[in-house]
């Protein structure tokens, strides 16, 4: 089953306060829509109310046929297609208003008097219509009175209108509102963020705990793990160097012992004994130049480039001062390489021992960027090795030459740092200086 790509806390955040805003905006439109046509109904009703009482006051029912006073009814009334009008049914006679002319109210809309209702008037307009049924002088006069909301209408929509274009406004700032709202919110998160990168870079040995709340449990949470992690990797470095400088001492001895009695052992038992013993004395002398290399530098620093190579050079100088060693290093200033400090350490370190071993007097090493990888190369003027026996040098254990100190496994971490950063690794002769070259591409 296919997994989603989860999104980012600031757009889950983003998408539901959007939705939340438009639920609320909508609901408000709904109510802020409504609202004008409930009230102005409601003023038309009581003003019809008070127009049909007074309607009621001037009819005179004994007469036949009934009719009615113009003095109680509004001028308004005598002009066609005024938009107000009414009807009054006494007695089984009808009383229109001028305004109706021929037009006649259906008072079968309504279960219940008095009411209101909706209808079509004499123009087509839209009427409200209130109707109520009053006795007087024990006759019941039914009532219609109505009025045409055609102005009220457009009053309205205008209203509508210019009320949603303000509220889109509005809701427009409350979006960028609500956004700005959110990054600021989730500014500590970025500032952990940047720490982290830091602390993976590293710059720095913890993260800041100045953080709000919610986020201190995962900040101190972090910072234990890094110094546990730190705790280790001090011990077992500590622990390494400890043991190999503890071996050198047996080893003499054992030396001492074997020299001794070389005289009472077949020269062959002698041979054997011998090379074990100086394997064993390289494998120590070679995890103590380790430990000097790293030093107390803490675990997750970056090597950098400018400041950190000469310091590695200068020791092999120191230990191999009869050899020239020369550096060029193409990159910005303060450069970093994305890898830990100690791992290259022992990258550079294996590729500048195993070129010490074989060059006759020269190595040369080349740091540079290009295309977004780091190109490093690292050659002798030694005598190289043959074009179909570079393959196998990086190889645990193999030795092209027996005749060199070395148990064959420099070249073969070097390939397992290699592919631990996803680099590639090559070995050719080298066009400046004659001897092996050694080629490596890093991300």
């Amino acid at each position: 089953m296919r997994r989603l790509k989860p999104r980012h806390i600031q757009t889950r955040l983003t998408l539901w306060l959007l939705a939340s805003v438009l639920v609320l905006v909508a609901l408000f439109w709904l109510v802020t829509a409504r609202a004008p046509v409930v009230l102005t109904e409601s003023y038309v009703v009581d003003r019809l109310a008070h127009d049909a009482e007074v309607l009621i006051l001037g009819v005179d029912p004994t007469t036949a046929p009934p009719r009615l006073d113009p003095a109680y009814a509004n001028p308004i009334y005598d002009r066609p297609y005024s938009g107000h009008y009414y009807q009054l049914d006494v007695g089984g006679s009808t009383l229109r208003s001028r305004s109706l002319w021929d037009f006649d109210f259906q008072p079968g809309q309504l279960e219940s008097l008095p009411g209101t209702y909706h209808t079509t008037g004499p123009a087509g307009q839209p009427l409200l219509v209130y109707a109520d049924r009053i006795q007087k002088d024990d006759t019941w006069i039914e009532v219609h009175v109505a009025e045409d909301l055609s102005a009220l209408e457009d009053r309205i929509n205008t209203f509508r209108w210019r009320f949603a274009i303000v509220t889109l406004i509005l809701l427009g700032i409350m979006l960028v509102a609500q956004r700005l709202i959110v990054r600021a919110s989730l500014r500590p998160l970025d500032q952990v963020r940047r720490d982290c990168r830091r602390l993976q870079e590293g710059e720095i040995d913890r993260l800041d705990e100045t953080v709000p709340p919610e986020l201190r449990p995962m900040v101190e949470e972090i910072n234990h793990l890094q110094d546990a992690m730190q705790r280790r990797l001090s011990r077992s470095r500590k622990a390494l160097g400890n043991l190999a400088h503890a071996l050198k001492t047996p080893i003499t001895l054992i030396d001492q012992v074997l020299q001794r009695s070389r005289k009472d052992l077949s020269p062959e038992t002698a041979e054997r004994l011998a090379e074990g013993v100086a394997r064993m004395r390289r494998i120590t002398d070679r995890e103590l130049r380790q430990a000097r290399m790293a030093g107390e530098a803490r675990g997750g620093q970056r090597f950098e480039v400018e400041r950190d190579l000469p310091r590695l050079l200068g020791m092999f100088r120191h230990l191999h001062p009869e050899k020239t060693f020369t550096h060029r290093v193409d990159c910005a200033s303060g450069a970093l390489l994305r890898a830990d400090r100690e791992d290259m350490y022992e990258l550079f370190g294996n590729l500048l021992d195993n070129a010490a071993k074989w060059a006759e007097g020269r190595i040369q090493v080349e740091v540079s960027r290009q295309d977004r990888r780091w190109h490093i190369a690292v050659s002798d003027d030694g005598p190289g090795v043959p074009t179909d026996s570079l393959q196998e040098l990086a190889h645990r254990g193999t030795r092209l030459d027996e005749s060199r100190e070395g148990h064959g496994l420099g070249l073969a971490i070097v390939r397992e740092i290699v592919e631990l950063y996803g680099g590639s690794l090559s070995f050719s002769r080298s066009p400046d200086l004659g001897g092996l070259a050694v080629e490596i591409q890093l991300p």
